[in-house]
């Protein structure tokens, strides 16, 4: 179910798709929700960025407000039992694009993230405290949330060169390491790309990919003075910005980042059912429909919502093997 608070001139509203009597009555008044799309920033990491559209409603909502504000705050959430159990989705502004007999709809709009980080800024410590240094320095996010980080965190060692905003400087920090983060509200979530955050299994439903891909194969991944070769000496080159000094952390940072972008991947989608999954999220299924069976699990990375249909449709890499 989705759960949507619109502040309409300074009085809160709650409303959804259907009307919904849970610790408050969510009045029918959603007429259309455009999917929203968590979509990572480099398939081996960083920022895992949140996309969206627009929400239109019934024209009534509006009787004791007309003509419709401008604009309002507006949060939206996610529950598949009790108003509870909601799950935050999406916080920030509802601006108005258009206003007909039918529909009233407004543009979605969240957080601006424009701090920047000075040229010549110096790190030299771990990554989760590289991170949460840049990322609480922008006014908009409070906390770093590091439980599924490395547990052998990695060290960072790197100068600035040039103004960056800060949220690309840390996407770009995570990701060498091979981490993604996304942010909901005011909080990120550190996640390593080599584990996950939990998993699903799913044993009965159709919503089984027609395929499963490979990225084109890395023949050698390169930053600054270091290199890795791996088994494909027929692929492409890779070039990423360097994050530390030595060698063996270099290296070792590379090697994991071939790791993972060698890995078989998949998009499938299931319905929404009991919690959302997010980024990290460990999916797993036994597909029947190939020529043999095939067992299969991937790391969610990017996530659609499609709340008009009640699915999901998740894009990552995983494992594949016979069933």
């Amino acid at each position: 179910m989705l759960l949507i608070e619109f502040t309409i001139n300074g009085t809160l509203t709650r409303v959804s798709q259907e009307g919904i009597a849970l610790t408050h009555y969510w009045d029918a008044k959603v007429i259309e929700f455009d999917p929203i799309q968590y979509k990572i920033a480099q398939y081996y990491g960083g920022y895992v960025e949140l996309g969206y559209g627009s929400i239109s409603f019934f024209p009534d909502l509006f009787n004791d407000d007309w003509p419709p504000p401008v604009n309002g705050l507006i949060s939206i959430y996610y529950t598949a039992t009790t108003e509870a159990a909601k799950e935050l989705l999406f916080i920030g502004t509802a601006h108005l694009t258009g206003v007909d007999r039918e529909a009233v709809t407004y543009r979605l709009a969240g957080p601006v993230y424009d701090e920047t980080v000075a040229s010549a800024t110096a790190y030299n410590n771990d990554l989760e405290t590289v991170l949460n240094g840049i990322l609480t320095g922008i006014a908009e996010i409070d906390t770093l949330d590091v439980t599924y980080g490395r547990v052998a965190v990695p060290n960072v060692t790197h100068t600035t060169s040039g103004d960056k905003l800060a949220i690309d400087l840390a996407s770009d920090i995570a990701a060498f390491y091979s981490h993604l983060f996304y942010i909901v509200g005011t909080t990120a979530y550190l996640v390593d790309m080599l584990l996950n955050t939990g998993e699903t299994t799913y044993t009965e439903f159709d919503f089984f990919p027609s395929q499963y891909d490979y990225l084109e194969p890395v023949a050698v991944a390169r930053t600054g003075a270091f290199s890795q070769f791996s088994a494909y000496p027929y692929g492409r080159d890779m070039t990423v910005t360097q994050y530390h000094d030595t060698q063996a952390n270099a290296e070792a940072a590379l090697v994991n980042i071939m790791s993972v972008w060698h890995k078989p991947r998949a998009r499938f989608r299931i319905p929404l059912l009991g919690s959302i999954p997010t980024p990290g999220k460990k999916l797993s299924w036994t597909d029947t429909a190939q020529g043999q069976d095939t067992d299969m699990y991937i790391m969610a990375r990017s996530i659609q919502y499609d709340f008009d249909n009640e699915e999901a449709i998740i894009d990552g890499e995983g494992a594949i093997s016979a069933g």
